[in-house]
């Protein structure tokens, strides 16, 4: 009897002495949780840059196709265009710059065309009350001229797109979730 409540002992002891091991951990890392500052709500941009600068007295035409994903923590979306041309149209070919920004469900939610010399402007699309979730769609068709020889007559153009999103900045990380 007296063995038979030995073994019972030490089969209970080391059960507890392993139970304690694990609980013993979980304390720890909640301790360990609770030194560590709160995580904060934070902004995060993704940005898309699209330019161009024509060197050459040829025609040349430009296009570039970009997309990025709009999902439920996107607050807005801010488009910026510049673009000056300063050389003459030459054989009654224009320049110009096509641009268009087309949603997930296929609707277009911007667009311009410019055929001459466009300040700088900055377009804001905001969620009314959702934007359309999925990937969105940059297009941009361009035409330019320019020269190198006196470096003195180029056209250009600079878009970006820049899609801002909320998240959760957590301590000690680097990115934002």
């Amino acid at each position: 009897m007296v063995r038979r409540i030995t073994i019972i002992a030490a089969i209970l002891l080391l059960t507890t002495s392993m139970l304690s091991g694990c609980m013993g951990l979980i304390l720890a890392r909640e301790s360990i949780e609770e030194l560590r500052e709160p995580a904060i709500p934070s902004i995060r941009y993704e940005k898309i840059s699209i330019s161009q600068v024509w060197d050459t007295i040829e025609a040349q035409p430009f296009t570039s196709r970009q997309t990025f994903i709009v999902d439920d923590s996107t607050n807005r979306i801010s488009i910026y265009l510049k673009v000056n041309f300063n050389a003459p149209p030459l054989l009654n070919q224009t320049q110009f710059v096509r641009a268009s920004l087309t949603d997930a469900e296929g609707v277009v939610q911007w667009q311009e065309d410019v055929s001459s010399d466009y300040e700088p402007t900055e377009k804001q699309l905001l969620p009314a009350p959702s934007f359309a979730m999925g990937e969105w769609v940059l297009n941009v068709e361009a035409r330019g001229y320019g020269e190198s020889f006196v470096n003195q007559i180029k056209d250009e153009f600079s878009l970006r797109v820049t899609v801002e999103k909320s998240c959760i900045q957590y301590p000690l990380e680097d990115s934002c979730f």
